[in-house]
């Protein structure tokens, strides 16, 4: 089934799923952080996605946001 979905459309997944709303903590939150300029709409969207799914300490966003950073490349 996979196969069929994956060979009409690779992204079809991925649409289906709901919209992750906004990210807590803001651009110049996150620069302020030390979160190089590049970095900060994946930072921002892994955050949205994180709070959608989960409650997290809105103390605990900070250090999250740096850990997050230092994954991507």
């Amino acid at each position: 089934m996979a196969r069929f979905v994956w060979s009409l459309n690779p992204l079809a997944i991925f649409h289906m799923r709901g919209s992750e709303g906004k990210s807590p903590l803001t651009a110049s939150e996150l620069a302020c952080l030390g979160i190089p300029k590049r970095k900060i709409p994946r930072v921002e969207a892994e955050l949205a996605r994180l709070c959608a799914e989960t409650e997290v300490d809105r103390a605990a966003l900070p250090a999250l946001a740096r850990q997050i950073a230092r994954q991507l490349l």
